[in-house]
């Protein structure tokens, strides 16, 4: 892999700590290889180093195409073609960039565990050698949970890589989850249930459990791997460390990073000589509203635009407002003004005539309602802008129909706009008020990777597929009570009746979107195929999805820099 090992070579000397104090101890620059490991300091700080690892996949651009979309729920960005399009293939950038950035961790985490293996290391002793041991295990076990579900067969190296190796091996997939079983079992004896303060980041006994129900969730060999999905769940569910917070406002206020609700985080800082590139997923799910109204202009509480993910028409369609906060909570679909004066001639559906209206900061300039409005509806609020769905444009002609100084009696009121790639409700969860300024992308946020409510939700399924939709209806009804509008909890609950596959997958969307989850959730289902081919839910994937796309491609310049390329081939349907 001789592509792949010029990246590897040099990645043992980036090593970086990566949470709280620990976080704080150590920059990208400091840290040596050589008899790095060999040492009681050095061996503590290569297993932190591996955190740092995460920081460089959680979330980056690649990240949210490989594992959120396009799917059934998002829309990929149109200046990605080959997203936006369907047209993947093995140029894919963002592919190429998921591949190598796993490698270079998986190698990473070799070298730490080789080492832990195969040294006497002086000052450690045993106990926390074999709690180092199950650390890197399960990070190395997480980069193989990733690779073996977007690529199938894979190389599985478990040794680290020093020098340049020009040939490559696929290992086969149920070889690579026996892998990823062994090493997640391995840290559930091995890892601690809790940590003291100023080790918060660190693996738990719990997160490898919640790693393993998923892990036999998609698995699904037999009736055993049910169970054990469901049985891992439960013991994070009931072992009294985690508990649902009251809300998703709470869940998602960046000040309450260390909630009680996280099982597995990727911490970031706001120094920015540890932060690396930070986390950047505050940028790409927003919407460029500052390019709609002249008085609403970039802030840090609108977040800066990068607009790579577009909710689907599906996925707004998910949320009943009459019940579920979520949208709320999750959303941003209402704008103020963000200037202190402006002034804007419009056209004014009651006296027909372009009138001078002088916007002042902190009144209301544009609403993305998520549904219809009817001309008097949007007149009422003129002239504040309401973005109708994107869909309408097939009824109305904004030529023709949306009334101007040209076109004083047309229907529609001249605040009649509506929902496009650029402009729409946009997810909440990544945007990131603690940045310095409103253009500054290093954000410091920490991800939440695994939580108590999709615990809950990968129970209810491992328990509906088992045969007792009554179980999993009770998990699911406790994340939907949490999900509920003050005084609607029992409207949002569900009968077992009720219980489906596609309402489970439905549910998810609702919790856990943008988390980095939906490639997964629909592929574990089986819905994969369905839902990007069904013109309802995926109009941009319909009739373009096939059977091939289940996996993607392996990178070009991997193919084409390997010395036996007869035997380490392309995935099918793809060209090299």
């Amino acid at each position: 892999m001789k592509i792949l090992n010029k990246i590897l070579i040099g990645s043992l000397s980036l090593l970086c700590l990566s949470s709280c104090d620990f976080l704080d101890e150590t920059a990208y620059n400091k840290v040596t290889v050589g008899n790095f490991y060999t040492t009681k300091d050095g061996i503590t700080n290569g297993v932190n180093g591996l955190y740092s690892t995460l920081r460089g996949m959680y979330i980056q651009e690649y990240l949210i195409y490989m594992c959120e979309g396009p799917s059934d729920i998002w829309i990929g960005h149109q200046g990605h073609e080959q997203w936006y399009n369907w047209t993947i293939d093995a140029t894919n950038a963002d592919v190429r960039s998921f591949w190598y950035s796993c490698y270079k961790s998986v190698n990473q985490c070799n070298a730490v565990i080789e080492s832990l293996e195969n040294n006497d290391i002086p000052g450690l002793d045993e106990d926390l050698k074999t709690r180092f041991l199950a650390e890197s295990l399960f990070i190395r076990a997480h980069y193989f949970y990733h690779l073996v579900q977007q690529f199938g067969d894979i190389p599985m190296p478990l040794k680290p890589t020093n020098s340049v190796e020009t040939t490559a091996h696929k290992t086969k997939v149920d070889e690579v989850w026996n892998q990823i079983v062994t090493d997640l079992e391995f840290a559930v004896e091995n890892l601690p249930e809790t940590y003291q303060a100023s080790e918060f980041g660190h693996i738990t006994k719990y997160a490898a459990m919640h790693h393993l129900s998923r892990v036999y969730l998609t698995l699904k060999r037999s009736d055993d791997d049910l169970k054990k999905a469901l049985n891992y769940a439960e013991q994070v569910i009931n072992s009294g460390k985690y508990s649902l917070v009251k809300s998703h406002a709470e869940l998602w206020d960046i000040n309450n990073k260390n909630n009680s609700e996280v099982l597995f985080s990727v911490l970031y800082t706001q120094n920015a000589e540890l932060n690396g590139d930070g986390n950047t997923a505050h940028m790409y799910f927003c919407s460029a509203y500052s390019e709609e109204h002249p008085a609403v202009k970039r802030v840090i509480e609108y977040g800066r635009p990068w607009s790579r993910e577009r909710s689907s028409d599906f996925a707004i369609s998910l949320f009943d407002k009459t019940k579920d906060q979520r949208w709320d909570d999750c959303f941003i679909s209402r704008w103020n003004v963000t200037e202190n004066s402006v002034t804007e001639n419009v056209f004014s559906p009651f006296t027909k005539k372009v009138e001078e209206k002088v916007w002042t900061k902190g009144e209301l300039a544009m609403i993305d309602p998520r549904e219809p409005w009817t001309p008097e509806q949007i007149k009422e609020v003129w002239p504040v802008l309401v973005f109708l769905p994107e869909y309408m444009r097939e009824q109305i002609d904004p030529l023709k129909d949306v009334q101007s100084e040209q076109n004083a009696n047309a229907e529609w009121p001249s605040d009649t706009r509506f929902s496009s790639y650029n402009m729409y409700a946009y997810l909440v969860k990544h945007l990131d008020s603690q940045r310095p300024e409103v253009n500054w992308t290093a954000g410091s946020r920490n991800v939440f990777v695994y939580r108590l409510a999709d615990t809950y939700l990968l129970a209810a399924e491992a328990a509906f597929l088992s045969g007792d939709a009554q179980k999993a209806a009770e998990y699911i009804n406790v994340v939907r009570r949490r999900a509920a509008i003050p005084g609607h909890e029992a409207n949002m609950e569900n009968k077992s009746s009720d219980v489906t596959v596609d309402f489970i997958l439905d549910e998810r969307a609702r919790e856990l979107m943008g988390e980095m989850h939906r490639w997964y959730d629909l592929k574990r289902t089986d819905k994969l195929m369905e839902r990007m081919n069904d013109p309802e839910i995926s109009p941009m994937t319909a009739g373009k999805f096939k059977d091939y796309h289940v996996l993607r491609p392996i990178p070009r310049d991997q193919l084409t820099n390997v010395s036996n390329p007869e035997e380490f081939t392309q995935n099918p349907g793809y060209g090299n």
